[in-house]
């Protein structure tokens, strides 16, 4: 039993040096585990980046991709803004260009050299100066003639393929040099040359002095008798009118009104390409037979119904208007006059009771003739059909002679 126990309890020195050993290992796997934590802390090739440094990256590129983008944002609206300027600015330059506010700076007078060798050109280079209008000097196909064109600006030249064409041509001719050709039977050749090299132009023969030139020849032949006999020049005017289409004449008494002519005509050939064109329906420069004086003539200008209505011959505005308030658009009126089940009698006396302003006061009726007139006027068939004189009664329709 001794023997036991003593073996079974470890010495004082025996467990000293247990304990020794121990503090030993575990120092040694610290030293191992702070090794370790080294070794993983070092950054390996080809291995990602610790968290820490990586979003610091990732948080520069974002900002540098956010600058990028922020920029070409700035860039397109730059862009965008400025197309649109541009778009305005062309749109602006075109309602320009079609009301005919560049008319006068776009329209160029090509003169034949020889219009300015006499006494007219000094005079006539100097008001077109005045008045800004480009011209180009130089040989023409017909001699002493001047033709114009039309340049449309380069920024809206592309919304407008096809240029606006002036179809006019102008001989300009000294009285001696007039009388010359007419008296060699020339003009009249020179004339028909003008209208197969330009069929569709309108032709006007311009003169200087004329008629006081012949005047002062006639006075010199009479004193002192010569050779010299009057050309006939107004036979050869009177066949300008007879026999030829779209040709005429003008004559000036000085060089003055040549070049006031000259100016004059290219001003107004300038501006008359953007005028509106005259309908069947427009009887007069503005559009409406209107008197100046009428109440209602600026509400009759922006009716194209009303319009039509006082073209219809011997409608007056009051009229007009009457039919306006009851019937407000012409497809109101023709619905009713299309009607298969009203007679015709009917539709003629249909406005015959519409009240129509008095001049003096008071309401009058419009009457059966006015009616009727209106009615056949909007239903005719035939384009020949028209009214009789007043003194004819004026109230019926009849056919032209050689209607069928």
């Amino acid at each position: 039993m001794h023997e036991v126990s003593f073996r079974s309890s470890p010495t004082n020195d025996t467990i000293e040096v247990v304990s020794d050993q121990e503090k030993e290992d575990i120092s040694v796997e610290k030293i191992g585990r702070k090794k370790k934590i080294r070794t993983t802390t070092l950054p390996v090739p080809g291995e990602a980046l610790p968290k820490k440094r990586q979003s610091k990256e990732d948080k520069t590129s974002a900002m540098e991709e956010k600058k990028l983008r922020k920029e070409q944002e700035r860039l397109e609206k730059a862009a965008s803004k400025a197309e649109e300027a541009e778009r305005k600015r062309l749109e602006k330059e075109k309602k320009k260009w079609e009301k005919g506010k560049l008319a006068l700076k776009s329209i160029v007078a090509e003169i034949d050299t020889k219009v300015l060798e006499g006494s007219i050109g000094g005079l006539l280079l100097s008001r077109f100066s005045e008045k800004g209008i480009t011209i180009h000097v130089g040989p023409n196909p017909i001699e002493r003639s001047i033709v114009w064109t039309m340049t449309i600006p380069e920024d809206i030249a592309p919304l407008f393929p096809q240029g606006p064409k002036i179809p006019y041509l102008l001989l300009v001719y000294d009285a001696e040099e007039f009388c010359n050709l007419v008296a060699n039977g020339k003009f009249l050749e020179i004339i028909s040359r003008v209208q197969d090299r330009y069929p569709s132009y309108t032709v006007c023969c311009l003169t200087n002095k004329l008629m006081s030139y012949v005047k002062k020849r006639e006075k010199e032949e009479y004193k002192n008798p010569g050779n010299w006999r009057r050309p006939p020049i107004d036979e050869v005017l009177a066949k300008l009118t007879t026999h030829y289409v779209k040709v005429h004449s003008r004559h000036c008494v000085d060089e003055a009104e040549v070049a006031e002519h000259i100016v004059g005509l290219t001003s107004s050939l300038a501006s008359c390409q953007f005028r509106k064109k005259l309908t069947m329906l427009s009887v007069s420069a503005n559009g409406a037979l209107v008197s100046k004086d009428s109440v209602d003539k600026h509400l009759i200008k922006k009716s194209p119904w009303l319009k039509a209505l006082v073209a219809i011959p011997k409608v007056q505005p009051r009229y007009a208007l009457a039919v306006w308030k009851k019937y407000p658009s012409m497809k109101s009126l023709l619905k009713v006059y299309m009607d298969r089940n009203k007679s015709v009698h009917e539709k003629e006396f249909l406005l015959k009771d519409l009240k129509v302003e008095g001049l003096v006061g008071g309401d009058i009726r419009l009457g059966e003739i006015c009616s009727k007139r209106i009615y056949r006027v909007l239903m005719s068939h035939d384009g020949a059909i028209k009214t009789d004189d007043v003194e004819n009664g004026a109230a019926f329709f009849t056919d032209s002679p050689g209607v069928n």
